[in-house]
């Protein structure tokens, strides 16, 4: 990654003006800047090598005061001084496109703007006749940021992919609290010098939503305010906001929620609202006696989000700034060869050969074929960045998993128990999955139909759509099952009267896979399964607690469910590309093993993993958030869908319907 040491000096500039405090190290700002230049020069040079690792932030509790008195306690990180130096290098690189997406109804963290703008606009609107107003408050806002959708969103703004990997290595860096550390699996650190701009981003579209609905809305971080011109407004508005703020898991405090009536008042950012008129709240100076003389005050806008022009300069850009979609999986497809870790860099050796060097930051999953070897070190790389490695056969046959152990979460396990004692919680939940999955069928289906009309294809789509309706009236899962095993049959049957070329399908068969069709199927549910596997893992989810597919030892039956919704989107329309396109031959497959078993010759693999990539790369638009991400990100986010229908938040979780 390209990366000036003149913009890391800028950076620390700016460090210097905050916190003196130091992080987990022990190491002040004084400190720091004793060995400023050696430190900033190593960081350089991780930089550009891409191997710069985050360290966790240091959490500690400031009171929370409400009218000068003690509400609670606010839980603060603080970074170490040379991550504070990368977070103000990253914000000074990627604000400018982050300013491009905020509307004007947000006044927080944003230079020169500030509460007393954001008081003066509910004024215009307040003052000149009686009001009903929408007071709002994000329940736990910055504590439950999807990491999904911000950074899909950061990568919808077209950031250096290298940039868009250290953001999210600063949010996974975890906390020490009180000597423990432990590790998130969403929101953004308080206190943060990225925190208030990701903030803002993550609530862009739901600003951009309300400006549409012409909703008047004042927002200072997660405190909203809406002046409208009648109770039904108010309460239709609040209506809308609330909805779009589910879309990207989130909910509204209905302690601190409420429509304010004409006659009432209410607060706002400190100031007192009632009869149209507005109270600004009254200063009080406390000056602590202390020996050190005090600071020369900095006036501007607020330190969170200033920004300094960097010198100008024209770069040649390479390729490969370009080619890689952030975080990537590593595929260790020779057989014989040898993975291992050098300079926080995963390198594949065969026949004593470097093949392949690869920084660790760029990596999130790990898949090695066959007989390949991993080294000691490159064991533990992966489980202290927690990277899952899959192991599987090099014909693909699933072995197993390295990861480690203890990521659900145990709020999300008792509710994950709870409800899978809910039998019509179970129902409704796989309801929604069946139909999902049935509906994908049948769009794949008729997609490919368009361009070559078959008579099973077009009884297919037909009673396809008579099974989805089926399938919303029957009580029992079994039932249910009954119409999905129907569908699967039906669907099958027309894909495989779809496919062109030299390959015949007639029908499903698994272990093992007797035909190429069967075989490079067999192998996209399994890379697709391992995705959704290790993003389930890392929401904190247990992956044993399913619906449709039940709980059995052994199985991750919420893995399977997810999974469902994927397959022909991701896995069947694949195949039916390669397969149409010619790009595969009959000679790119094994002859029937001793068990009719038929799978890829290591060319063919290759080629297939390749295309795989790409496709998960493929951009589309997330139907619950309306964001365009790849296809691995809709995994993520569908994972927390989710997650937010088991805790409470969301009423039936809603799969990802394939509308093109």
């Amino acid at each position: 990654m390209q990366v000036y040491a003149e913009h890391l000096y800028a950076a620390w500039g700016l460090v210097q003006r905050g916190s003196p405090a130091a992080g987990i190290d022990g190491i002040t700002t004084e400190l720091f800047a004793g060995v400023a230049e050696e430190q900033i020069a190593r960081m350089h040079r991780q930089l550009r090598r891409e191997v710069y690792g985050a360290d966790p932030v240091k959490g500690f509790f400031v009171p929370k005061k409400k009218n000068g008195e003690q509400v609670g306690k606010r839980l603060i990180g603080l970074s170490t001084v040379k991550d504070r130096i990368l977070q103000r290098y990253l914000l000074q690189s990627i604000y400018p496109r982050l300013e491009a997406t905020f509307t004007d109804s947000a006044f927080a963290y944003r230079p020169g703007l500030s509460i007393y703008g954001a008081v003066d606009r509910v004024m215009e609107r307040y003052a000149p006749q009686p009001t009903w107003v929408i007071k709002a408050d994000i329940q736990q806002f910055f504590d439950n940021l999807s990491w999904g959708v911000l950074l899909g969103q950061l990568e919808r703004l077209k950031i250096v992919p290298g940039q868009v990997r250290l953001i999210e290595q600063q949010l996974k860096a975890g906390m020490v609290l009180q000597g423990q550390f432990y590790r998130p699996n969403k929101g953004v650190v308080q206190g943060g010098i990225l925190s208030g701009a990701l903030a803002n981003l993550y609530l862009s579209e739901f600003d951009r939503l309300c400006q549409e609905a012409e909703i008047p809305l004042v927002r200072y971080g997660d405190d909203c305010v809406a002046v409208c011109h009648s109770y039904l407004q108010a309460n239709r508005f609040l209506m809308m906001m609330h909805g779009w703020l589910e879309d990207i898991y989130l909910t509204l405090n209905p302690k601190k929620t409420k429509i304010v009536g004409p006659d009432e008042g209410f607060t706002f950012l400190g100031h007192t609202f009632a009869q149209q008129q507005v109270i600004r709240p009254e200063r009080t100076w406390s000056v602590k006696k202390k020996e050190k003389k005090l600071a020369k005050p900095v006036y501007g806008p607020p330190k969170a989000c200033s920004i300094i022009k960097f010198p100008k300069r024209k770069i040649k850009r390479s390729t490969d700034e370009y080619w890689r979609d952030g975080m990537t999986t590593l595929y260790v497809t020779e057989q014989g060869a040898y993975l291992r870790v050098r300079h926080q860099q995963f390198q594949v050796f065969h026949e004593r050969e470097l093949r392949i060097s690869i920084p660790a930051n760029n990596i999130t999953f790990v898949v090695i074929f066959g007989a390949s070897n991993v080294s000691h070190g490159a064991v533990r790389l992966a489980l202290q960045r927690r990277i899952p490695v899959l192991y599987l056969s090099n014909k693909g046959r699933y072995f197993g998993r390295l990861e480690t152990t203890g990521q659900a979460k145990i709020d999300y396990l008792i509710h994950q128990v709870d409800r899978s004692r809910d039998e019509s919680f179970v129902r409704r939940q796989a309801q929604n999955i069946i139909v999902g999955k049935l509906h994908n069928s049948r769009k794949l289906l008729m997609r490919l139909n368009r361009r070559r009309k078959t008579e099973l294809a077009t009884k297919a789509i037909k009673e396809l759509a008579a099974l989805m309706k089926k399938v919303r009236t029957v009580e029992p899962v079994e039932s249910m099952l009954g119409y999905e095993g129907q569908g699967a049959h039906l669907y099958f049957q027309a894909y495989g009267s779809l496919l062109k070329g030299p390959f015949k399908f007639e029908k499903r068969t698994r272990r093992p896979p007797t035909d190429p069709t069967n075989s490079l199927l067999s192998l996209g549910y399994t890379l697709l399964s391992q995705n959704v596997h290790a993003m389930t893992e890392a929401a904190g989810l247990h992956t044993h607690f399913g619906n449709l597919h039940v709980t059995q030892p052994n199985r991750p039956s919420l893995v399977c469910d997810l999974v469902e919704e994927f397959r022909a989107m991701a896995v069947d329309s694949l195949v039916a590309y390669l397969l149409n396109s010619n790009i595969y031959k009959p000679d790119d497959f094994t002859p029937p093993d001793g068990r009719g078993g038929v799978y890829l010759h290591p060319d063919g693999l290759k080629r297939f993993l390749k295309h795989w990539e790409e496709k998960l790369q493929s951009q589309t638009v997330h139907p619950h958030t309306g964001y365009k991400v790849s296809l691995r990100r809709c995994f993520e986010l569908q994972v927390w869908e989710y997650a937010a229908v088991i805790s409470g938040e969301r009423e039936d979780y809603r799969p990802m319907i394939w509308t093109k």
